[in-house]
């Protein structure tokens, strides 16, 4: 829904009130693609994903498309300490998942907190291309996805979210019983769409490349 439609609605996102309307065509010169934590930690480990490798397909597709236009992709990877539980570096855990597509042209950055600004020099790479716009694909919605999203748009860019092309898990609520992964998922999407990023499945954002 674009913005010009939310604003008939009772309950506008602050972005459509701000004038924020769907963007039309993205520049391949000025888009980056931010592939985070797609790592068998969220498939064989302690955090199964649902819908895991409908995000690895939809991924794929987003970095084809970047490779065809010669946008940069960036593939983040959680690198945690020998004593941490989980993503813990050089174990088997931490690796990528064998089905995401990379290449020796992609950037690879590891980083020890949720977001993918936090302890790397994303920002300087990013500023180094020109770079005005992150597509941004890969796990979880509601923790690295959100984390880059919030410091992505504090740093000045415009951030798209691929709806199919990211995902949660189930959760175990604060105040008792378990979330779904795929309400967490629509949730934490809307909170970012209201205030901070555009979200579009990833074939709507093939179509905005031309």
């Amino acid at each position: 829904m674009n913005a010009s439609n939310n604003s008939l609605s009772r309950n506008p996102t602050i972005r459509s009130i701000a004038g924020a309307s769907a963007s039309t065509r993205l520049d391949p010169a000025t888009t980056a693609l931010v592939v985070i934590d797609i790592q068998n930690e969220y498939f064989t480990g302690k955090l199964p994903i649902p819908d895991g490798l409908a995000v690895v397909r939809n991924a794929n597709r987003l970095i084809a498309l970047a490779d065809k236009h010669g946008m940069p992709v960036f593939h983040i990877q959680q690198w945690s300490a020998p004593t941490r539980p989980l993503f813990t570096q050089n174990t088997v855990m931490a690796e990528f998942h064998p089905e995401v597509r990379r290449a020796a042209h992609h950037a690879t950055i590891r980083k020890t907190f949720a977001s993918a600004f936090a302890s790397t020099d994303l920002q300087q790479q990013l500023q180094a291309r020109g770079i005005k716009t992150l597509i941004l694909s890969g796990l979880m919605t509601n923790n690295c996805i959100s984390a880059t999203a919030f410091d992505g748009v504090a740093n000045g860019y415009q951030v798209i979210i691929g709806s199919d092309a990211s995902a949660t898990r189930d959760i175990d609520a604060w105040d008792g019983g378990t979330v779904n992964h795929k309400d967490l998922h629509r949730a934490v999407l809307t909170g970012m769409s209201d205030a901070i990023a555009e979200i579009r499945s990833t074939s709507e954002i093939l179509e905005l490349v031309a």
